[in-house]
């Protein structure tokens, strides 16, 4: 096996390498050596890194990784680090998974119009969430040892299973995390997220249901809450606290997280 980093092709670490110090030479010329604050250790940055890296470990086990799960990943690492030291070390590997990537595509062939092959059809992630509102107050908890938005506050909320409707799975998941019973007829749409790139978030709200909501899955909610709709905690994961202004505001659909040019 040859661990030279060439990846198979002769010269190719080079090439690439060559190219990194001809667009840093540029950057110079252009902006000089910038002395910029990292800002990186941000709040909610934590959370972000923890969702890259279990989509990138759920796309492993799926077989659908790609190099796009695994740079954003390492970038979204490097950006929840606030030590200097710890900072560089990510960014080198940031830096390490994306000449690995520029090398990879040095590799492939060259499509032609004979053998492009067909875009692939998207399929979306769907997750529901469940706003239970009472005298102009939702219901939140606190996310704890899932990997994902731990300490932050969330709505009640799971993915969307196979053969279970969107209704089904919003009564499944508020019984699941609140122990309260809902009558599909009971649940109103809200809002509908596209989150960049491939989840899609369905909002149901309700006021009416069965059994006093309490936390019914310690492992995974340090506590619940009401919080008034107007008056949201200010560490609560970003895009339910933007979903949930959205339905306050009548607002049916709305993306989050995509480029502004878009």
């Amino acid at each position: 096996m040859n661990h030279d980093g060439d990846a198979g092709v002769p010269g190719s670490l080079a090439r690439v390498l060559a190219d990194v110090t001809a667009e840093r030479v540029a950057q110079d010329v252009r902006w000089g050596m910038q002395l910029l604050p990292d800002g990186t250790g941000h709040e909610g940055a934590l959370a972000e890194s923890g969702r890259a890296r279990s989509e990138t470990e759920a796309a492993d086990e799926a077989g659908t990784l790609t190099w796009r799960h695994i740079l954003a990943e390492e970038v979204l690492e490097a950006f929840a680090e606030s030590d200097p030291e710890r900072l560089r070390a990510e960014l080198i590997q940031v830096a390490a998974v994306a000449v690995k990537w520029a090398q990879a595509l040095d590799r492939r062939p060259p499509l032609t119009p004979a053998r492009a092959l067909p875009r692939e059809r998207f399929r979306a992630i769907v997750d529901v969430h469940v706003l239970l509102l009472r005298d102009s107050t939702v219901l939140l908890g606190r996310r704890a040892g899932t990997g994902y938005g731990d300490g932050l506050w969330h709505l009640p909320s799971g993915h969307l299973e196979a053969g279970e409707s969107a209704t089904e799975a919003a009564v499944r998941e508020a019984g699941e995390e609140v122990g309260v019973t809902i009558d599909p007829a009971d649940l109103r749409f809200a809002h509908v997220m596209h989150r960049a790139p491939e989840r899609v978030g369905l909002f149901f709200a309700a006021d009416t249901w069965t059994g006093e909501p309490y936390n019914a899955e310690p492992d995974k909610c340090s506590e619940i809450a009401w919080w008034p709709l107007d008056g949201l905690p200010r560490d609560m994961v970003g895009y339910p606290a933007a979903a949930i202004a959205n339905v306050v505001n009548s607002v049916p659909y709305a993306l989050h997280e995509w480029p502004s040019h878009r």
